[in-house]
């Protein structure tokens, strides 16, 4: 599982319409920050996973032979995915629900 796919879904899913310039908008706003806190967990997390397949081809290769530094890798990347799977779903959740809201 990519993390790079759900970074890509979520900004391909995630359009948000205004009649508001974007320009004008804040940084400050709490939806930006949290939505590049978002991002970001997405970014570390496809981080981590990349430094698992790295350790990974290095342990088969021959190049390192300490497995416990791998196995300690690959449940620090299992975590991670797990973690943002779970943020990744709320947040879509969310927007679904605010999506239901009648206007």
């Amino acid at each position: 599982m990519l993390i790079e796919n759900n970074i890509q879904a979520i900004g391909n899913g995630l359009k948000f319409t205004t009649d508001v310039n974007v320009d004008k908008m804040s940084k400050t706003d709490p939806f930006s920050k949290f939505f590049d806190q978002a991002v970001n967990l997405l970014d570390e997390t496809n981080v981590i996973q990349k430094d698992v397949e790295q350790k990974q081809i290095d342990f088969i290769t021959g190049k390192s032979d300490d497995m416990i530094a791998l196995s300690m890798a690959q449940s620090r990347a299992n975590s991670a995915i797990q973690f943002t799977s779970q943020v990744t779903n709320k947040i879509l959740t969310a927007y679904q629900e605010i999506m239901r809201i009648a206007i």
